[in-house]
């Protein structure tokens, strides 16, 4: 019990990193799919 108590606090600091890392890698990943400019061979071009 002592142990979940000592974690708690730990984990709540490290989220915003971790949310701020995973933020991170979505905007990397959509740069690098939309940002390169080669958007001709994607299926929403593609349909509309």
């Amino acid at each position: 019990m002592q142990k979940e108590i000592n974690k708690q606090p730990s984990f709540q600091t490290f989220k915003p990193w971790l949310l701020t890392i995973m933020y991170l890698v979505i905007l990397i990943a959509l740069y690098l799919i939309y940002g390169t400019g080669d958007t001709h061979n994607n299926f929403i071009y593609n349909e509309f």
